[in-house]
């Protein structure tokens, strides 16, 4: 690992060979940079940008990757997590590990795991209940991308198959987002949500049972992948992936179950990140589906999980 600084903030550099990530040890645990092959960062960078704290502080984004707990709750979901971590290595994995916090007594952590693929790494997303009483949440995974690209959530993949009298797969919207938003494309295999940089936010959940979704940027393709736990107790009406989009970054998110923690106990989400370098000239709802045909990859990634 190579220290660094990055927005302001004390980082370490981890490389798969081809993906770079910086990790903050200042603040977190936060990814706070994502590369390919040493090209620019994909991920939004937000050194000013926060959320009130309904008490002492501000969450500030400083964009990247970040483990919330759900469902949100400002008095929760937005403490501040601006204190030093620890990073432990450890066979096969390096761990970016939070102090308990004295409020909830929660303990957050990220590990990211090296594969056998250098275009390919595992984040596991930890909440570890260090107090005395049993709480109930769910982990949220939310990733904060720069804007140019288009958000790819897949839908009715294989056709239509089964008993057509029940449904497929479901929608969720947030009471902020316009349907007719122009931002996002409707198609029958895919939803694209090109996040021009409009004031209105939106943001688009669906339960996935295609267990990816992705973001196509500079003839990049960064795909999150993620169980999603159909059989389990959901938040968000059942979204177990999520796209949120401003006038300055779009997210990709995925939510595990809710769960009961005891104390001393720890759940654990799972994310596996891959990158496709020029998957496809131009991206379209057929060269899309193409590409989703002929990928041998994406069964090797969800096995993963």
């Amino acid at each position: 690992m190579r220290r660094k600084e990055f927005l302001g903030l004390d980082s370490v550099e981890l490389s798969t060979g081809q993906i770079d990530l910086l990790v903050s040890k200042s603040v977190g645990p936060r990814i706070l940079s994502l590369s390919y092959k040493g090209g620019e960062n994909l991920f939004a960078e937000l050194p000013n940008d926060y959320l009130e704290y309904p008490g002492d502080g501000n969450f500030y984004f400083y964009g990247g990757h970040r483990l919330w707990i759900a469902p949100e709750d400002p008095s929760v979901t937005y403490i501040p997590d601006n204190q030093p971590i620890r990073i432990r290595e450890s066979s096969g994995f390096v761990e970016l590990i939070q102090e308990i916090n004295q409020t909830t007594s929660i303990q957050k952590s990220i590990q990211i795991r090296l594969t056998d693929y250098d275009d390919v790494v595992v984040i596991d997303h930890l909440i570890h209940n260090g107090g005395n009483l049993p709480v109930r949440y769910a982990p949220w995974a939310i990733t904060q991308l720069r804007l140019g690209g288009v958000a790819i959530l897949p839908q009715q993949i294989k056709g239509i198959n089964g008993n057509t009298l029940l449904p497929d797969r479901s929608i969720v919207l947030w009471p902020y987002t316009d349907i007719n938003d122009p931002r996002i494309r409707w198609g029958n295999q895919f939803i694209f949500v090109d996040p021009k940089p409009f004031d209105q936010a939106l943001k688009i959940g669906m339960s996935n049972s295609q267990k990816w979704m992705a973001y196509f940027n500079n003839n990049l393709l960064f795909i999150k992948y993620a169980e999603n736990y159909v059989s389990e107790q959901l938040v968000d009406q059942g979204a177990t992936s999520e796209c949120y989009c401003n006038s300055k970054f779009i997210e990709l998110e995925t939510l595990g179950p809710m769960e009961q923690v005891e104390p001393g106990k720890t759940i654990q989400h799972r994310e596996v990140w891959r990158i496709v370098d020029t998957p496809f000239a131009n991206l379209t709802q057929e060269t899309m589906m193409d590409f989703v045909k002929n990928d041998e990859m994406a069964d090797v990634c969800r096995k993963m999980l």
